[in-house]
């Protein structure tokens, strides 16, 4: 069900949205959600991630511990 009038359903259009965002909007998009300690010590819900943040991954075949991270680029997502 499409919720917003202003965004398209197309996976063609979606798709070059994404690829082609300016630098503002791929800090939202990647973006990651904070643990409850931080979330409470810091009074925020997500945080951009840049290199080197220390991060866990949920849901991946690399789940598991954290891992510090080397690269993160919007184009390879």
């Amino acid at each position: 069900m499409k919720l917003n009038p202003r965004v398209s359903s197309s996976r063609r259009k979606s798709q070059k949205a994404h690829f082609s965002a300016p630098s503002s909007v791929c800090r939202v998009i990647m973006s990651a959600p904070l643990s409850g300690n931080l979330r409470s010590k810091y009074n925020i819900r997500s945080m951009p991630i840049r290199k080197d943040s220390e991060v866990q991954v949920i849901r991946s075949t690399y789940k598991g511990p954290t891992v510090r991270l080397c690269r993160c680029t919007i184009r390879n997502v």
